[in-house]
């Protein structure tokens, strides 16, 4: 769920271009025709069929950072073709597509983008004979910059609300909203490539206990204890999130050896997790292997059932649901 609302908003921004494209350019397609500019009219049917082709691709295959690369390059290139070709009464068109251009790239490439076409434009030929070209590129640069930090601004509350959308605000693990997504996912690629994926629920024993004897301060430290030196000891890649109370699940793709992989964070928990007396804080595993036909809710119920099972055998152990 890493990227999911960049994606939304990409393709939003995508899907508002071609449709900005069809109604405000398809128009200028017939009267640049009729007014015997041929090459602007051509010029133009590529700009929309070149927009309306790619942002149909973003929707279907969902590759909306690759398409935005292209879109973004695509539109700067044909303003500058249009303004070679129709002169001065085309030059307000780079106008919005610089604009445009932050909406579907980062910040700093669209701004790159965005000088490449300023420079190209100095040499346009007979256009600065009826506009200063001074007055040009400062209104250039100053509608770029401006855009530069509205868009700068809106990334970072991007991410923010990616952050407080997907993360658990205590413990900084992933929270289930993020689970839902990415079991979705994990079992896509699990299907598609046969890759051998691993869920696991976590469960801390007799936390009641941790919180009635030292406080619900003390507990809520354990919790981020718990989410720390579980991080510390997966990849990057892997994924830890918190399901609820004291229960968490990890999931994680291509490990060679479950059982020796699950025993030694197990052990690592039981040996660096305590409470503030130094009073060791151990955990159950409930596990469950990915196979063809699982589902999300399967796999999270083979896991609980093993769990239950490990609780049931005295705690501070891992069951695994094929066992």
């Amino acid at each position: 769920m890493q990227n999911e609302l960049q994606e939304k908003f990409r393709l939003s921004v995508l899907s508002l271009l071609g449709v900005v494209s069809v109604l405000g350019i398809t128009p200028f397609v017939f009267i640049r025709y009729f007014q015997g500019n041929v090459l602007a009219a051509i010029i133009d049917l590529i700009l929309v069929l070149g927009i309306v082709t790619l942002v149909g691709y973003a929707v279907r295959t969902k590759k909306t950072r690759v398409v935005s690369w292209i879109v973004a390059v695509f539109i700067n290139t044909g303003v500058y073709a249009i303004v070679l070709a129709n002169g001065v009464d085309s030059v307000l068109w780079v106008y919005p597509v610089i604009a445009s251009t932050f909406f579907m790239v980062k910040p700093i490439e669209a701004l790159g983008i965005n000088i490449c076409l300023m420079v190209a434009c100095v040499f346009l030929p007979n256009v600065f004979d009826v506009i200063s070209l001074v007055s040009f590129l400062v209104t250039l640069l100053m509608v770029s910059v401006t855009t530069y930090v509205y868009a700068s601004r809106s990334e970072k509350q991007l991410r923010l609300l990616e952050s407080l959308n997907t993360v658990d605000e205590l413990t900084g693990a992933f929270n289930r909203r993020a689970l839902t997504s990415d079991i979705a996912q994990a079992l896509a690629i699990a299907e598609r490539k046969k890759t051998p994926y691993m869920l696991a629920i976590l469960d801390l024993d007799h936390f009641k206990m941790v919180n009635d004897k030292y406080g619900h301060a003390v507990g809520d430290e354990v919790l981020k204890d718990l989410v720390a030196i579980t991080t510390a000891k997966i990849r990057k890649y892997d994924r830890f999130y918190r399901f609820g109370g004291e229960e968490f699940v990890l999931m994680l793709p291509d490990i060679p050896n479950q059982q020796a992989f699950i025993h030694n964070l197990s052990t690592a928990i039981k040996k660096e997790l305590k409470t503030p007396d130094g009073k060791e804080v151990t955990v159950s595993f409930g596990v469950a292997s990915w196979v063809p036909g699982t589902t999300a809710d399967s796999w999270l119920k083979n896991a609980d059932d093993a769990l239950y099972r490990a609780k049931a055998n005295g705690r501070d152990c891992a069951i695994f649901s094929d066992d």
